[in-house]
């Protein structure tokens, strides 16, 4: 039988059930309580006293009527069946109020960039940034429609961002419920989630590929780029010739290259950082062009390709619009990134040299095959790549062959007329 409002308080000491595992205690000194008898996520009984009885909703917190007792109770059969949350943990949460959402990132991402990529931690910060509604609510408080609510002012504004955001979003969360500092399941899940209410960022990111010229016009640029008579024009060079991405061709260190072995090892704090892999060292086979412009570039500290501009500080790299404006200058429209398709048209559409396509994708610094294949094939291919890459050395700044010596004209005799 459920319980009557009306006898509520007429009941004597003991223990009333209303259904749904709800129970109205009446303890000896007259005090009445409600309870919530549960089978928790281990199969034992359980019990928990959530509030003090009132006649009326009063919105004092502690109290709670019947009707309220019975939305209490329903809440917490709901979140023990489908999100496994055990009702004791959500109480303790919500009467200790926990970290807010702010607090926990920024005491938890820090750590999670140690060893990557120094733009980690920025992205992160970028990210804690972009989604102001979440900085106050405390972690147990955060649900499904907070997420969407912070979410859906930058996800048609820059949707491939924004998907990064939710994934950071979802695995603070993760980490939280680890801890113990909220329950149930994540609110900033993609799949059965925010997948039927948000559409792919993917789909929505109308991004156009970086700018590239067809491979029959590069000897075209390679040969303008020898007018270029800074820094920046030789650093470009070695940058196609590499075909490695702007970054790290502007970072490259002396330390980093191996003159004997003619090559050049990139470490993995300047790699692409590509959602939350780790990334790697990449071994660069060089060219005998690369070679000969890298060894004419005069030593005067650590990088390679120091900027020249009169705004950059002593020994600084370039930014990276010098590298693009170099190109544009040249008469061309192309990025630096562009330049590797470029490479990889020549590549797939060269007959001449029959390349296979993970040397190709070697070359880019790609890694081709699933997870299974990946893990039985750990060789670099660094002889396949350095005939790749010395082949489109080859092809984009051949080397000026010395001109063999021609027997030298005589001149013709004068005649004396008499």
């Amino acid at each position: 039988m459920k319980l009557n409002p009306k006898e509520i308080n007429s009941k004597q000491s003991g223990a009333y059930a209303d259904g749904g595992g709800l129970y109205l205690l009446v303890r000896e000194s007259g005090d009445r309580i409600w309870q919530f008898r549960f089978t928790d996520l281990t199969g034992k009984r359980a019990a928990m006293e959530f509030a003090k009885v009132v006649d009326r909703p009063s919105g004092r917190p502690g109290e709670m009527s019947l009707s309220e007792a019975r939305d209490a109770a329903r809440e917490y059969r709901v979140a023990l069946k489908r999100d496994g949350a055990d009702p004791r943990t959500k109480k303790r949460l919500a009467q200790t109020g926990g970290k807010t959402f702010k607090e926990y990132a920024e005491e938890k991402y820090p750590g999670w960039c140690v060893g990557k990529h120094k733009d980690e931690e920025l992205a992160w910060q970028r990210s804690i940034r972009d989604v102001p509604s979440l900085h106050a609510l405390t972690l147990h408080a955060i649900d499904t429609p907070h997420v969407i609510e912070a979410l859906k002012p930058i996800w048609w504004e820059k949707p491939i961002s924004a998907d990064r955001t939710r994934q950071r979003i979802e695995k603070l969360l993760d980490a939280a419920k680890v801890e113990k500092l909220r329950t149930g399941e994540n609110p900033a899940a993609w799949r059965g989630n925010l997948k039927l209410v948000l559409p792919s960022a993917r789909k929505l990111n109308k991004k156009k590929p970086h700018a590239s010229v067809p491979y029959a016009k590069a000897p075209a640029l390679m040969t303008a780029l020898r007018y270029e008579t800074g820094t920046v024009g030789r650093c470009v060079e070695v940058g196609i010739l590499t075909v490695t991405r702007s970054q790290e061709i502007r970072l490259m260190e002396w330390t980093e290259l191996d003159f004997k072995k003619k090559t050049w090892l990139i470490p993995a704090e300047k790699m692409k950082v590509k959602g939350e892999g780790e990334p790697k060292p990449h071994l660069v086979p060089l060219s005998e062009q690369a070679l000969a412009i890298i060894q004419s570039m005069p030593r005067t500290g650590r990088y390679v390709f120091p900027s020249d501009h009169y705004h950059a500080g002593e020994h600084q790299p370039f930014f990276p619009n010098a590298l693009l404006y170099c190109i544009k200058r040249c008469g061309f429209a192309a990025t630096m990134h562009g330049m590797r398709s470029t490479f990889r048209n020549w590549g797939a559409d060269s007959r001449e040299h029959n390349f296979r396509r993970e040397v190709l994708e070697f070359c880019l610094s790609h890694r081709v095959g699933d997870e299974a294949e990946l893990s039985y094939w750990d060789s670099d291919m660094i002889d396949r790549r350095r005939d790749a890459l010395q082949a489109w050395a080859d092809y984009v700044k051949p080397i000026r062959k010395p001109k063999a010596d021609q027997p030298k004209k005589s001149k013709p005799k004068l005649r004396l007329v008499a």
